[in-house]
């Protein structure tokens, strides 16, 4: 009996490896861009009886990739149901995103809508539904969705990323450098951050000119594009460049290494004369200087903008290069529903 009864368990085992295994290669397959692979392993996965939900969307996430829209949303669309589950929010996201690249953007809509009902913390919905206003033109609505989302979940990268490239494209490239920053913290490593190091960089380098021999700084020009008022004689755009502009005196042209003190002096400034804007990137950015980090993580920043300098800046700082990336690791920057960047929180 006691050999038939192990017998039966190594089995399951080996089914239970099996059936893992499948799953395991379709998810490969996905990364591999293996798209009609993909499908008929979680095609098989589900057959076997793997987790239906799990197969299902990476099967729709399959289609989705391979362009067959269609076949995405009819996978999906059973698992909307009135029940309330954690892992359906992705769920309504494809689903949504699936209607949206078949031609039904209102129908889109309405899923991510429906998503938002159950889940209104669900900054990947507000994302999706800023992402349709962006495609069609409408920055200022984009925008808006974009900065709900990072209300609702002020850890989740992607919100900070497009509201960051919206705001660089228009005349409050502040409110653009501020949130890439944010943005760069949270999602270090990708291919969007070392996208973005580079856009950060230009952004930096067009809007502060030392040429004159007198420095000027322009993050915020007097032409509104996307706040809600006209006036702004004491809000946050207009002293961030004063206070870079200040911090900017007397540096007779610009390289990393006179940005990196610009933009300390500038922290120094605020402190002292406007404390009133504070808020979690800039005590963030002053941690890292009272850890002595402050230079190796701006090298971070701007590394893709300028590579031969932040090579070889790296190249001779290996020690506190390792102690930085140590340190970003361990220490992430503290936000939450009650402490977050935000500029509605800074006009």
């Amino acid at each position: 009996m006691k050999k038939v009864l192990l017998i039966i368990l190594i089995s399951l085992s080996l089914v239970s490896f099996a059936q893992d295994s499948i799953y395991s290669l379709g998810l490969k397959a996905i990364e591999e861009g293996r798209w009609l692979e993909a499908e008929h392993l979680f095609i098989k996965a589900i057959d076997k009886g793997e987790d239906k939900l799990k197969c299902s969307y990476e099967l729709a996430w399959a289609y989705y990739c391979n362009k067959e829209y269609p076949k995405a949303i009819k996978t999906l669309s059973p698992f909307i149901t009135d029940t309330a589950d954690a892992a359906l929010c992705d769920v309504y996201q494809l689903l949504g995103n699936a209607y949206d690249e078949n031609g039904q953007t209102n129908k889109a809509v309405s899923i991510y809508d429906e998503g938002l009902k159950k889940y209104p913390l669900a900054a990947n919905l507000y994302l999706e539904k800023g992402n349709i206003k962006y495609k069609e033109g409408e920055y200022r609505e984009a925008l808006y969705w974009y900065e709900k989302g990072i209300e609702a979940d002020p850890n989740f990268a992607s919100n900070y990323y497009r509201a960051a490239k919206v705001f660089l494209m228009s005349t409050e490239v502040v409110w653009g450098v501020l949130y890439g920053e944010i943005f760069m913290i949270l999602e270090p490593e990708s291919s969007r951050s070392r996208e973005f190091s580079k856009e950060l960089f230009d952004a930096y380098f067009e809007c502060i000119d030392t040429k004159s021999g007198k420095a000027e700084t322009n993050f915020n020009n007097g032409v509104i594009v996307y706040s809600d008022s006209f006036e702004r004689k004491t809000l946050f755009p207009s002293v961030f460049d004063k206070l870079m502009t200040k911090a900017a005196q007397g540096k007779r042209y610009l390289n990393l290494a006179s940005l990196i003190q610009i933009r300390k002096d500038f922290l120094s400034l605020l402190s002292r004369e406007e404390k009133d804007f504070d808020n979690p990137l800039f005590k963030y950015e002053r941690e890292l200087i009272n850890n002595g980090l402050f230079e190796a993580y701006n090298y971070y920043l701007f590394a893709y903008g300028s590579t031969k300098e932040s090579s070889s800046w790296i190249n001779s700082h290996k020690a506190q290069w390792n102690k930085l990336i140590k340190y970003l690791q361990s220490n992430p920057i503290p936000l939450d529903g009650n402490h977050f960047f935000s500029r509605y929180n800074m006009e």
